[in-house]
Order: structure tokens, then C-alpha cells, then sequence
């Protein structure tokens, strides 16, 4: 989450980019897909998450949505 003061500066975006790559590393041993959620109504999140290739998988956690993108 980004505070509203600074948000639309590409944060967001840069943690994502940089939280990727740290996954890409596999830290934790190999890994097939990382997989993320978020609220229907953040048209954001969602715009943002596409960008980088994640796709919904058609389930939800609770209320929000479960996307994921092929390591």
C-alpha cells in the first residue's frame, strides 16, 4: 500500500517490479507462479497487476480477487 500523499509517482509499480525480481531469484527454491489478490472495486491494482502479466485464475480468497503470473 502506498499513502495517498504520495501516490501516482510509480511506487507502486517500482515495489511490484522490485518484489518480482526478488521472487524471480527464488529465494525460497523453485516456484511455478506467484499469486496475489485484491479487492474487485481496485480497478488500480488490477490495471497495475495485468501490467506485468498477472491473469485472475477465476477463484476468489474471500472477497478479492486471485490473480497469478507464470515465473
Amino acid at each position: 500500500m502506498i499513502d495517498k500523499n504520495h501516490q501516482k509517482k510509480g511506487y507502486g509499480k517500482e515495489a511490484v517490479r522490485l518484489a518480482l525480481e526478488f521472487i524471480k531469484s527464488f529465494p525460497c527454491g523453485k516456484a511455478d507462479f506467484c499469486w496475489l489478490s485484491y479487492e474487485p472495486e481496485n480497478e488500480i491494482a488490477s490495471r497495475l497487476y495485468h501490467s506485468f502479466g498477472f491473469t485472475e485464475t477465476g477463484e476468489m480468497d474471500g472477497d478479492e480477487i486471485i490473480a497469478a503470473l507464470r515465473l
